[in-house]
């Protein structure tokens, strides 16, 4: 399972704000049409690839290192408007801005055309007729957002409260390995998740009001009492190992939001 990165550029204040939309990609080794190999990954995932970045297109490769040697549909198509003007659009509506065509690609503007990793020139982009069969990739969005500015706990949980939904909650697996794929792209050595513990109790809950049964813990962390004499402690993910820790709610480190 891969993942890739769309990142956007904001500006607040005197800092700049970097976000991580995350995509998983899916390679499915059945033959189908274009139109059919949308229709499938539609059902079952998000969409046909789309790659808007080089990042994004070098985890889509990664991918296919130990695939059967094939070509690949993603979500690229051209379209003719009805003033005659011909442009290529990704299936999911992002924009066109990033392209990795083969040498002399493309060269059969017009017709039917969509787009296929060819094989014969290492995956770069290659366009075809639309009813050939061959091998496709889906993608499947993540409705996770990793924030990679470095915030305090407390900062962390009032800036995706205000912009997105919340901290995020890792209840399942799925979840989890969501999260694993986005902290392959973190800043900082752990990146904040919306885990608390309660001092006065003393337990672990989550922000979002959910009770913590699935657990991630490193060896020696969230099992037993946790010392607050120098501040409060909440939940963290590593960015190595992927596990949860806990830290001081002082620290600063990136952030994952739902959204």
């Amino acid at each position: 399972m891969g993942s890739s990165l769309h990142f956007i550029l904001l500006f607040s204040g005197l800092w700049a704000l970097v976000m991580c939309v995350t995509r998983q990609f899916h390679v499915v080794e059945v033959n189908k049409t274009w139109t059919d190999a949308q229709s499938y990954c539609k059902g079952i995932y998000t969409d046909l690839a789309t790659t808007e970045t080089q990042e994004e297109m070098d985890t889509v490769l990664a991918l296919m290192k130990d695939l059967p040697a094939a070509n690949y549909w993603i979500g690229l198509r051209q379209q003719i408007h009805q003033n005659k003007n011909i442009a290529w659009v990704w299936s999911d509506g992002s924009n066109y801005t990033y392209s990795d065509w083969g040498s002399g690609e493309p060269n059969n503007i017009g017709s039917d055309n969509c787009v296929h990793l060819y094989n014969s020139h290492s995956y770069k982009w290659n366009d075809a007729g639309c009813n050939y069969s061959c091998p496709f990739i889906c993608y499947k969005k993540i409705p996770l957002i990793l924030i990679k500015q470095e915030m305090t706990w407390r900062d962390a949980l009032r800036y995706c409260r205000e912009n997105h939904v919340d901290l995020v909650s890792v209840l399942t697996n799925e979840t989890q390995e969501w999260v694993e794929t986005v902290t392959k792209n973190v800043s900082t050595p752990n990146v904040w998740m919306g885990l608390r513990f309660a001092c006065s109790q003393p337990f672990w809950f989550w922000v979002s009001g959910s009770t913590v049964c699935y657990q991630n813990w490193a060896p020696g962390d969230g099992t037993g009492v946790e010392d607050c004499s120098n501040g409060r402690r909440s939940g963290a993910v590593q960015s190595g190992s992927k596990q949860w820790v806990s830290l001081p709610d002082t620290q600063k480190l990136n952030v994952i939001c739902t959204i």
